[in-house]
């Protein structure tokens, strides 16, 4: 590591670039396969989706985002930080978007522009990160938990119609669970009863921590249960040994006493952008189902839960699809969920294959919209070469979405992720889930609102970009520079204040 200041050789890297053993390396292995003689198999894939395109002419388009940033609290300790994550929804009606788009006049309505953006919603937490404490929490990590308890699934701004996000956190414990139980009826559990992964003790609800305790990662004497009123329970009577409900997510493992938290923060902000999308659907549903009956979502990223709280994803699969039965009970189409990438394997992909989707073997343009489901084999063979093809499902542990690349008429392409339409991942009528996922007959009429939302909403702005994204992203992005920097001076002069009084 070098001294404060101290700059690098410019020529510190030729030795390593020129060594005999880094050349032979760097020969031998692949990067990028050769798809040339796979061209037949891509086509066969390509499904010409444009008599399914619609004019939309009501509902409204939601669209969500959310970026993290770290702060270094004071120059001469660097490893002193503290986290702050921006949340953004935009909520997009499609008749008042269809007025401001169809204007002819080449000038825009201020007007217009201003109540559009008054649609939008941003909220932010701050964290602690390593080396800050609070009176009540000696340890750093205890502080983080506990903010992430108090200020984050207990806090007013993520309420919902008087439901806070820490309710919708318990339902999804109720779903949660391998085993894919949709019925939600008790199930012996030891000398208990359990509701996915809810125990019932005594008449009383709760989960329990079986192997460490999150407090400190150590290894747990016995099984630790933690009631679900009121979401935590002193071990020993002793506050400061506090254990929460919602380290059931388990973000803190990731947690740096020592240093920067970016991992941990991202996991977060990963899982809360989920988790608060699903609970704006929840509580919309109760407060009034018709709220949600033509309600397109549009998260940034993939609809996936990657790391330690991966496994919510089945439990918001579950939720969304009763949510959905529910208002076609009602008659009534219900949300239609889904995430759009802008990066990833699955971009890169689509870029390398872009003359296939935009034209035909004989190099005409290809009119119209098309979309190329990514089966699992079509994945591993293209995309993923160097996972091995098994019978397992892909994303099991993590999707609630199955991926397509669409290509709009305007020749735009666009990674997206559908939610499944299915309660769980189990065989569909005898045909197993990885096969079912891409059967596009299984997803009624999504397929054509998932398109059509797509073809409305597509902008030359940025390239392969939505509107809607668009906006949730500026409203949610914080800037390193000047952004982030006006953030760190506002947090030092805080606890500038603070130490002085």
């Amino acid at each position: 590591m070098p001294y404060s200041n101290e700059r690098a050789s410019a020529g510190g890297g030729f030795d390593v670039l020129n060594d005999a053993e880094v050349q032979r390396f760097i020969k031998s292995v692949e990067t990028v396969k050769d798809h040339s003689g796979r061209i037949g198999f891509i086509r066969d894939h390509l499904v010409n989706v444009s008599h399914l395109v619609e004019e939309l002419n009501d509902g409204v388009v939601m669209a969500s985002d959310a970026s993290p940033y770290e702060s270094v609290v004071r120059k001469d300790f660097p490893s002193v930080r503290v986290g702050v994550i921006k949340f953004s929804n935009v909520l997009i009606f499609v008749d008042q978007y269809k007025r401001l788009r169809d204007r002819n006049t080449a000038f825009v309505d201020p007007v217009a522009i201003a109540d559009l953006k008054k649609k939008s919603n941003q909220s932010k937490i701050i964290l602690p990160g390593a080396g800050i404490t609070h009176a009540d929490y000696p340890k750093t990590k205890s502080f983080f938990r506990a903010s992430v308890f108090d200020g984050v699934f207990k806090a007013e701004q993520f309420k919902c119609q008087g439901a806070t996000l820490y309710d919708t956190f318990v339902e999804l414990l109720r779903r949660s669970g391998k085993n894919d139980d949709a019925a939600q009826q008790p199930k012996p559990y030891g000398d208990a009863q359990a509701i996915g992964s809810i125990v019932i003790r005594d008449g009383r609800e709760g989960i329990e921590f079986k192997n460490k305790s999150p407090i400190d990662g150590e290894d747990l004497q016995e099984n630790l249960f933690v009631p679900i009123d009121p979401g935590f329970i002193d071990i020993g009577g002793d506050p400061a040994r506090r254990v929460y409900v919602t380290d059931a997510l388990r973000v803190q493992e990731v947690f740096n006493e020592e240093g920067g938290n970016t991992e941990c923060f991202n996991r977060l902000m990963s899982v809360l952008e989920h988790l608060l999308v699903i609970h704006i659907i929840r509580c919309s549903f109760e407060s009034d189902p018709s709220i949600v009956a033509n309600m397109n979502v549009i998260i940034d990223g993939p609809l996936a839960i990657f790391g330690e709280a991966a496994r919510f994803h089945r439990s918001i699969m579950s939720l969304l699809h009763d949510i959905r039965l529910q208002c076609r009970a009602m008659g009534m189409r219900g949300p239609v969920v889904m995430g759009i990438s802008k990066t990833g394997k699955v971009v890169e992909h689509a870029y390398l294959i872009e003359d296939l989707l935009k034209k035909d073997n004989d190099k005409q343009p290809l009119e119209g919209t098309y979309i190329l489901p990514v089966t699992d084999e079509y994945r591993t063979t293209f995309i993923e070469p160097d996972k091995m093809e098994t019978n397992k499902n892909f994303g099991d542990e993590t999707y609630y979405g199955q991926t397509f690349l669409v290509r709009t008429s305007r020749n735009k392409i666009f990674d997206v992720t559908l939610a499944y339409p299915f309660a769980k991942k189990s065989s569909v009528k005898g045909v197993p889930f990885k096969h079912a996922k891409t059967d596009l007959a299984n997803y009624g009429d999504d397929i054509s609102h998932m398109v059509s939302v797509i073809e409305m909403m597509q902008t030359d702005l940025f390239q392969n970009a939505l509107i809607p994204v668009h906006l949730a992203h500026r409203y949610a992005s914080i800037a390193h520079s000047p952004g982030g920097k006006s953030l760190d001076r506002f947090i030092r002069e805080v606890l500038a204040s603070k130490d002085a009084v």
